[in-house]
């Protein structure tokens, strides 16, 4: 499994721990068991314990960044590949930030609608920026 292949399972772990509400340490391990492999496993657990530790910190770091959109009302699968990315940019120190973008856009050109894939990088962008 390429470090491609585990990012857009990890994307689709929190796209579905988001959809029915169980963002938490068990379901994130019990998923990341079921689907990742070899160091991937390892290294996507970590995160999405990080991810789901510093959740309410993530979006409101994504809330500030969006002119038009609050998490509330974004896409999941949106919102999914933007926590990914922060939760890379914030926990993986050997990934540089701008790698993490672009991982991020091209996971919203993948799973995405037209208008995400420019929306998630001036978010992330901006996020950057703001460090």
């Amino acid at each position: 499994m390429t470090r491609n292949e585990a990012r857009e399972i990890l994307m689709q772990i929190l796209y579905e721990m988001d959809t029915t509400d169980s963002m938490d340490h068990e379901t994130a391990a019990r998923l990341a068991e079921e689907r990742l492999t070899g160091n991937n496993r390892e290294r996507g657990l970590l995160l999405l314990r990080n991810i789901i530790d510093q959740l309410e910190a993530i979006d409101a770091d994504i809330n500030a960044k969006s002119r038009s959109w609050k998490t509330s009302r974004m896409p999941k699968v949106d919102l999914a590949i933007m926590r990914l990315a922060i939760g890379e940019m914030r926990f993986d120190e050997k990934l540089p930030d701008a790698v993490a973008i672009n991982e991020a856009v091209n996971l919203a050109r993948k799973f995405s609608i037209e208008s995400s894939p420019r929306f998630i990088n001036g978010v992330l962008g901006a996020i950057v920026n703001a460090k």
